[in-house]
């Protein structure tokens, strides 16, 4: 497995507890203080511009093998 596999994975995993992280957050039958719907979603926000960057990167490493 090579460095991008290994990432390609780790985000697959952080993108699947992003969404149930979300899915919890939203949920009302789930009592949350308000510091931790804070954290929940500072959390999302992080693993989706991660995914954004790395995304970004497969991109640009596309382009340039063109």
């Amino acid at each position: 497995m090579n460095m991008n596999e290994f990432r390609r994975r780790m985000l697959l995993c952080a993108f699947e507890a992003g969404q149930l992280l979300c899915e919890i957050t939203l949920s009302e039958d789930i009592k949350k203080e308000p510091e931790q719907v804070r954290k929940n979603v500072a959390t999302i926000l992080t693993l989706l511009v991660e995914t954004m960057e790395f995304l970004e990167g497969i991109t640009a490493d596309v382009q340039d093998s063109d």
